[in-house]
């Protein structure tokens, strides 16, 4: 960080692999060989070596020498730089040359990130911050990096809010305290981001203003949790707050406790319909924050408490900030009658409530106000909507529009009322005995779901059959 509060960030290249064209901080791995003779003033080996690291990284990434002891020349240290990136010497090697050592002192550590299970790629990492004073400009040297951009840590969130730069979900998260206070207040904001209760995630920023934060449930399976949605940043919705169990509640006050802290104002929790693993903490968290409660009117009509504000399709709702949220709704009705979809259109991100799950389908049960009609109908207005870029359902992970999640929900659900059409033509007209037949690829344990979804197909169908 510079004397002006901006942050160093260096842009990968789009060639690869992992988080390409990204905008990131310098860093990289921690080598277990590397010696850590020339680390002083750390409190123990681990610390140690990934100050050494953050050190070696920060140098071979953008020759910033943040060494102690020793001020090399340009050329010298430019010279040095290239054997380290050529491998003819090590980090230790040089800084023996030079007469430097790294003081730990300097390595303010904020934060130790653990990506979370439902990541392809994983890593265990820690964040340290150096505040940069000496005057040395970074260079580029082209290769994995293609650019660096010294920025303010609102302006990093603002480009990536409007799209011009890509970030991942920790470095995102931990600029969001940084743009809301100065150094040093940000400093334990930023830690407590990563504090955690074993199993019980945190807050995960999938784009700016939109968080989602696993609670465990009483979902059906195979689900376990239901995804609780933040939109908005200055003021934002808390979408589906679903589960009444203490630890879970605790975790998610938490959650918004930490928002307050960075200024933040919950607006309203919005429901996507009323089921009881989508609404069970509603009660709890309005009364403990005094937030309005927003539904369709069919939800009003089904749930216990009072709904503040009906939400019908069409309506929007805009959220302060730079350039500001807007959020649509979407009237989407089948898995249940006040189903309700919400489409941010800034970041192109749909809140796919119980459209859609992954991994799984989508039980709809006449018994809880489902129908199959209206389902398929609502399944391919989504699947023809090409506004999302990224796709949140209510269980399980998000997933990206070309992964075409609502035709594939759309084509397995014809799938099966084919199967069953061709059951019950085979004579399989008694119900017992036509869920055999066109169920007969399901696990045992998943037939009494099956047994709502297959009173729903019948119903479309049209087709009368015996108990």
């Amino acid at each position: 960080m510079d004397p002006a509060g901006r942050l160093l960030m260096v842009r990968r290249s789009p060639k690869l692999r992992f988080m390409p064209g990204h905008h990131a901080f310098p860093g990289g791995r921690v080598d277990d060989s590397e010696s850590i003779d020339r680390v002083i003033g750390a409190t123990d080996p681990e610390t140690a070596r990934g100050v050494m690291a953050a050190a070696r990284e920060v140098f071979e990434e953008t020759g910033l020498w943040l060494a102690e002891g020793a001020d090399p020349e340009v050329d010298a240290r430019r010279r040095a730089r290239q054997d380290l990136l050529d491998e003819k010497a090590g980090f230790d090697d040089i800084l023996a040359a030079f007469g430097g050592h790294i003081d730990a002192g300097r390595f303010e550590e904020v934060a130790h990130w653990i990506t979370p299970n439902l990541s392809p790629i994983r890593f265990d990492t820690f964040y340290f911050l150096v505040r940069h004073t000496s005057g040395q400009e970074p260079e580029l040297i082209e290769g994995e990096l293609v650019g660096m951009d010294w920025m303010h840590p609102s302006e990093a969130r603002r480009r990536w809010h409007t799209g011009e730069i890509h970030m991942s979900t920790p470095v995102a998260c931990t600029l969001q305290p940084m743009a809301a206070r100065p150094y040093p207040d940000f400093v334990p904001l930023v830690r407590r981001i990563t504090d955690s209760t074993p199993g019980h995630p945190n807050r995960f920023e999938l784009r700016r203003g939109i968080h989602l934060i696993p609670l465990r449930a009483q979902a059906l399976p195979p689900a376990t949790h239901t995804n609780c949605l933040v939109i908005g940043e200055e003021e934002y919705l808390l979408v589906d707050p679903g589960s009444d169990e203490p630890a879970e509640l605790d975790s998610l006050c938490d959650q918004i406790d930490q928002l307050a802290d960075m200024g933040a104002r919950m607006s309203a929790i919005v429901l996507t319909h009323s089921h009881p693993d989508h609404v069970a903490g509603v009660t709890h968290i309005r009364e403990r924050y005094g937030a309005p409660v927003w539904a369709h009117d069919a939800t009003a009509t089904q749930v216990k408490f009072a709904i503040d504000r009906r939400l019908a399709e069409g309506d929007v709702i805009e959220l302060a900030g730079d350039p500001g949220w807007r959020v649509n709704v979407m009237h989407t009705p089948g898995h249940d009658p006040g189903h309700l979809c919400l489409y941010e259109e800034t970041t192109r991100t749909l809140v796919a409530g119980d459209m859609v799950a992954n991994p799984g389908t989508i039980v709809v049960s006449e018994q809880y106000g489902g129908d199959m009609n209206q389902f398929i109908a609502s399944l391919e207005r989504l699947m023809n909507f090409e506004g999302p870029r990224l796709i949140i359902p209510s269980h399980g992970g998000p997933v990206g529009r070309a992964e075409n999640i609502f035709q594939k929900q759309r084509d397995h659900r014809l799938w099966r009322e084919n199967k069953i059409r061709e059951a019950y033509e085979a004579g399989h007209t008694n119900f017992r005995a036509l869920l055999a037949a066109s169920y007969d690829d399901a696990k045992p344990e998943a037939l009494p779901l099956a047994e709502h979804a297959l009173r729903a197909h019948l119903s479309r169908l049209g087709l009368k059959i015996s108990d």
